[in-house]
């Protein structure tokens, strides 16, 4: 009878709590921002993800101008040390993550330790912009084309030397698939980051360079590059002799690379909502056009229930790039 009495009485108590719990729930949701609000970029200050961080960051603060909303640089560890400080502050929306696909869809394939599941422990607010590749040269060697750079590489085998910011990212992955779907030979040389290899890539130390186009875009523009061609469907107008590549062609050399605005899994979906509102509604500022113009990113601002389904496709795209490619786990 006592243990029936118990029963009885926790069931009550718990019937009387529900509602108090979901009132509390939606009272701290309406509440929100309650404090202020942290941007986590896991790279170091001036590349192009901290100029979109802290452009995030300046919408979050017209929309929420009642907190402050700060930048906060944890660079390193292939972004790992950045991932998880954000997964150590509590879900509440105050902490958000500026994500590329290193992040949410390639580490768990590449590295032992990664310590944390991009599907699982973040929940998506968007998909921010796409990150346009294309293949640059010296604008004082000897190719002026990618027919050019592509005749070289048949014509020589294992002699022409291409590089990447990373061993294993997008960009890598990329070239190591081109390569392997059309039987070429060169050698792959990954560099710490666009400055160095780009030096490189001047300095006739190596024969082409595969980045990011707003990494590159000022050597370019300053005549020290040439973009012979960009990685995508679509021509760059400011560059029209960057032939464009046929993304429906697995034979084509292209590179689908994004940067997606994430929290920590458990926030309540209204604040992500809230989120996914706010920025939203920042991308029609001029200065937010003229960033994007500037950087050459096509903005998407994907919903975050497309987003979630869209980066869990894209895990499985990148585990079938890194099984091909024979990297081993490091």
């Amino acid at each position: 009878m006592h243990h029936i009495r118990r029963q009885v009485l926790g069931l009550a108590i718990t019937t009387c709590l529900t509602p108090m719990l979901g009132l509390n729930m939606a009272h701290a949701e309406a509440d929100w921002p309650r404090r202020p609000i942290k941007v986590v970029v896991p790279y170091p200050p001036g590349g192009t993800v901290d100029i979109m961080g802290r452009l995030v960051a300046n919408k979050l603060s017209k929309a929420f101008p009642k907190v402050s909303v700060i930048v906060e640089n944890i660079s390193g560890g292939a972004t790992v040390p950045g991932a998880m400080a954000v997964l150590r502050d509590p879900a509440d929306g105050h902490t958000l993550f500026m994500a590329s696909d290193g992040t949410l869809n390639i580490n768990r394939w590449l590295l032992k330790d990664v310590r944390y599941d991009g599907d699982r422990d973040f929940t998506p607010i968007t998909v921010l912009h796409t990150f346009p590749h294309w293949l640059i040269v010296s604008a004082q060697g000897p190719y002026k084309s990618f027919d050019d750079l592509t005749r070289a590489i048949r014509a020589k085998p294992g002699k022409v030397s291409i590089s990447v910011n990373v061993i294993g990212g997008s960009a890598y992955l990329a070239l190591d698939s081109w390569r392997r779907e059309n039987g070429l030979k060169f050698e792959i040389v990954p560099y710490r980051g666009s400055p160095p290899a780009v030096a490189d890539l001047i300095g006739g130390h190596t024969d082409a360079h595969l980045d990011v186009v707003g990494s590159s875009i000022s050597y370019a523009r300053g005549g020290r590059v040439l973009p012979v061609t960009v990685l995508q469907n679509t021509a760059l107008k400011e560059f029209p002799q960057a032939v464009p590549q046929n993304d429906s062609n697995p034979k084509a050399l292209t590179v689908q690379a994004n940067l997606s605005v994430v929290v920590r899994s458990g926030t309540p979906q209204a604040i992500v909502d809230k989120l996914y509102a706010a920025l939203k509604t920042g991308t029609q500022d001029a200065d937010f056009i003229k960033t994007m113009d500037l950087l050459s990113l096509d903005t998407v601002m994907l919903e975050p229930e497309k987003t979630k389904t869209f980066l869990q496709q894209e895990t499985q795209r990148y585990r079938v790039l890194v099984e091909k490619s024979g990297l081993e786990k490091q």
